[in-house]
């Protein structure tokens, strides 16, 4: 039974005004994680990782995180400047380099891989994709009130930022040298 687009955005909506975008990701993700491991009894794609291997991987995703958390970080103290002398900027520095939403993405890069490696279990990139594709109506949502406040240079940027995997390089810088470009000629 196929659920209809507008249905579920009807329905993220409404979630994202009862608990904002961020943490409706999140809970997004420990609910498919949740499922993933009920299911797990039932179902399994077992991998073959040593412990070293493991702690590897686990030591690689956890300073990943730890970075995009930091980076994330420094983004809204800008942010914070901004707002507190009444300046609504588009902050296209920093992680908005290169992806737009860069707590979404440090959580969609970390955290499944880590639940892969501690339960050495393929079964668990079935939740990883549902929440990568189901964050991008997610985003989708919280772009719509971006484009509202910023409206064009929004949707610039969006053609020269990715929502959440970082694929096109610095994005961002490209964006403000267009920007500052597009100033001068006018």
């Amino acid at each position: 039974m196929a659920i209809e687009k507008g249905r579920i955005l009807l329905l993220l909506k409404g979630l994202k005004n009862l608990i904002g975008v961020g943490p409706q990701l999140l809970l997004l993700g420990v609910l498919f994680e949740g499922l993933t491991i009920a299911m797990w009894q039932w179902v399994s794609f077992h991998i073959s990782l040593t412990f070293e291997m493991q702690v590897i991987l686990t030591v690689l995703c956890i300073t990943i995180c730890l970075l995009g958390l930091i980076w994330f970080n420094h983004s809204l103290d800008l942010i914070k400047i901004y707002l507190k002398n009444g300046e609504r900027k588009l902050i296209t520095d920093g992680p908005f380099n290169y992806v737009r939403h860069p707590l979404y993405s440090t959580l969609l890069i970390t955290i499944p891989p880590l639940m892969i490696i501690w339960l050495s279990d393929l079964l668990f990139l079935i939740p990883w994709v549902l929440l990568l594709y189901l964050s991008h109506y997610v985003v989708y949502l919280e772009e719509r009130g971006l484009i509202e406040i910023y409206g064009e240079y929004y949707k610039k940027y969006q053609g020269f930022v990715p929502a959440l995997l970082p694929y096109k390089g610095t994005g961002g810088k490209h964006y403000r040298e267009q920007y500052r470009r597009e100033l001068k000629i006018l």
